[in-house]
């Protein structure tokens, strides 16, 4: 099995390094306060995978840097209500894929799209935002009773793309955003790859 193919970067991303002004680079230095303030305010919450991540934005990685999950931290994105959805959803997918095109007797891998996530959790709400998840398999399909069964042996995946989108809200949550992302465009930190996957291989008997 293999990872999926992360999803396309989103066309309104920061651009990094485009203002370098004397003014930018003054509104940067007092955007940079904030964001120690914001480390400090996820440390005092707990929120051990917020304040990393954001320590990783702001330590300025090469492009093309991806962030590797812990195994807690995946664990826990994958454990929220939200992912255990489209968790079903991604099966539900791969079985329809199978029902399509039943090839019988041979495995073949199938993968699902990625499926939008909002967790619920502070701590990976303020990590990863809005994630996504995606389901590998091998999925070997055969008669049973009648009908058609499949054996499918999956893997789970999260990805995210780490960035401050463009927001004008002035409260207070939306201030620090643009402020994390004006840092980006004047050349300070750079968003990252996110990527996830779980460490055992899951088997499903299901009857298509």
């Amino acid at each position: 099995m293999h990872r999926p193919p992360d999803p396309e970067l989103p066309a309104d991303r920061a651009v990094y390094g485009s203002k370098t002004s004397a003014y930018d680079k003054s509104v940067a230095a007092a955007a940079s306060v904030d964001a120690a303030a914001a480390q400090s305010y996820f440390d005092v919450r707990g929120w051990d995978f917020s304040e990393d991540l954001l320590g990783t934005y702001l330590g300025n990685n090469e492009a093309g840097f991806i962030y590797e999950i812990s195994t807690h931290h995946y664990e826990r994105a994958m454990a929220t209500s939200g992912a255990k959805m489209m968790l079903v959803e991604c099966l539900e997918e791969i079985k329809n894929q199978a029902r399509q095109n039943p090839q019988m007797g041979v495995t073949r891998e199938l993968t699902s799209a990625w499926l939008g996530v909002q967790a619920g959790d502070d701590d990976i709400d303020n990590a990863l935002g809005h994630y996504d998840v995606a389901v590998t398999s091998d999925i070997t399909v055969s008669e049973s009773d009648g009908g058609l069964q499949a054996e499918i042996i999956y893997k789970t995946y999260v990805y995210e793309f780490y960035n401050f989108d463009k927001d004008s809200e002035t409260s207070p949550a939306g201030v620090v955003n643009n402020e994390m992302r004006h840092l980006e465009e004047a050349g300070w930190p750079r968003s990252f790859r996110v990527h996830g996957e779980a460490t055992l291989q899951f088997k499903e008997v299901e009857k298509l």
